[in-house]
């Protein structure tokens, strides 16, 4: 599975201070990006990973590279992409998106993958994260407060935390990122101390989670928790998964009986058939501001209608470009720049061939964790594969309901990934060259 260059000594001294730099800029990193207005930050973060990544490469010659059978995956959708500019509705809008939206996540892909040294260092980033969660958890209690919020009726103030204040969609997703490895760290943490500080941190998290009254995060924490339940099964614990699932569906009821679901419990939603026999006008309804729900069926269906005139037909790499394709006068109250849902997205944009790519990547992802977490030969894999396994799903469903695989949230997945397949799959391989060499 890895193909590895021949390594050469570097300098000890100058080395670990450039590793040191590195990581404390990585972790800079992580604490920003989901936090609004950083772009600044953010930018010069990536620019000093990459540059330090290459002048450590070509002056101690120390980088040795080794397949992450993502490398595929990663070139197919580029390219499809890139084939999508001839037909796209904004060249350069679609140009600034291949760019920002997916040459930069894959690069800080590597970059994690490739700074990190030791396991210590990939703890250090999710100590990190969990630093992050607490403040941004923080401030949601108290912009929440601020603004007189309701702990129960789903119409009240969302808190965003210190992402999007009142929108509460963005920092939905960024809890649903965190909580896994949380949890997880309870399983495979040992010391009293960090099970407890875990156990704190899960519970602000869920707490912020709840205040954002968003439905489609609500949803991915239900199938994060099935897939939890499934995987402490599977490692027989069975009463812990027992549990969780009765948990699940006592919460499930309660969240159901106090609508806390916002319009789901007064929008009667069409069945499939049913739902593509009607016009997207018919599923937005009569009124001049439809709700949510009813504007995402019928910007689905008008994707579905689009996509279906020409399957292999893309519109342009870009998730602001259905909007500028599709909106007339008289569909403008419910069509918003984006579907709401990234996998249509990635079909209107990259039509049939982009979508099978961009699934076969979303499996390379799953097939490559789920191998770590069945083989893990330490506690510390076991746990990275759980966490980015379980994190996984709620990253995709969540963003079944909403076009967020971008910008701050695409970063840090990808930043995840790098990190789980550096201590997971780089270090080991590495570990395993030496040994061979001695």
């Amino acid at each position: 599975m890895s193909n590895t260059i021949a390594i050469a000594a570097r300098p000890v001294k100058k080395g670990l201070l450039t590793e040191h730099v590195a990581l404390c800029f990585l972790c800079v990193l992580v604490l920003i990006l989901p936090v609004a207005h950083t772009a600044a930050i953010r930018t010069l973060c990536t620019v000093v990973l990459l540059s330090m990544l290459v002048w450590r490469g070509i002056s101690s010659k120390d980088l040795q590279w080794h397949s992450t059978g993502f490398e595929w995956p990663f070139v197919a959708f580029l390219l499809v992409a890139l084939a999508s500019l001839p037909t796209s509705v904004d060249l350069g809008e679609s140009l600034k998106e291949i760019k920002g939206e997916l040459i930069v996540p894959i690069l800080l892909f590597y970059v994690a993958y490739f700074t990190l040294k030791r396991e210590e260092d990939g703890l250090l980033l999710l100590l990190t994260l969990f630093f992050g969660s607490f403040v941004f958890s923080a401030y949601s209690f108290y912009d929440f407060y601020n603004h007189n919020g309701d702990w129960f009726s789903a119409d009240t103030y969302r808190a965003g935390g210190l992402r999007d204040p009142g929108g509460g969609e963005a920092a939905g997703l960024y809890h649903i990122m965190v909580i896994p490895f949380l949890f997880w760290g309870m399983f495979y943490f040992k010391k009293i101390w960090q099970r407890l500080g875990l156990t704190v941190l899960l519970c602000l998290n869920l707490l912020a989670l709840h205040i954002t009254f968003t439905r489609a995060a609500f949803i991915a924490l239900g199938l994060q928790l099935i897939v939890i339940a499934a995987l402490l099964i599977l490692e027989k614990r069975w009463l812990a998964g027992l549990v969780l699932l009765c948990l699940l569906l006592s919460g499930g009821g309660f969240y159901l009986e106090k609508k806390m679901f916002r319009e789901m419990h007064t929008s009667k939603l069409p069945g499939f058939a049913e739902f593509f026999n009607m016009t997207p006008d018919q599923l937005a309804g009569p009124a001049p501001d439809p709700g949510s729900t009813r504007k995402r069926l019928a910007m689905w269906k008008t994707a579905v209608d689009r996509i279906a005139e020409n399957p292999f037909m893309p519109h342009g790499y870009g998730r602001f470009l259905f909007g500028r394709e599709v909106r007339t006068e008289k569909n403008a109250r419910y069509i918003y720049d984006q579907t709401h849902n990234s996998f249509l997205d990635v079909f209107f944009e990259l039509g049939i061939q982009g979508m099978l790519v961009f699934l076969w990547m979303i499996g390379t992802f799953f097939r490559a964790f789920w191998k770590f977490w069945r083989n893990a030969e330490n506690r510390t894999s076991r746990y990275l594969a759980a966490g980015l396994l379980t994190m996984m799903v709620g990253y995709w469903v969540n963003n079944f309901f909403g076009s967020f695989d971008g910008d701050d949230a695409k970063l840090l997945f990808m930043v995840l990934l790098g990190v789980g397949m550096a201590v997971m799959h780089r270090m080991p391989a590495e570990q395993a060259g030496l040994g061979k060499a001695s």
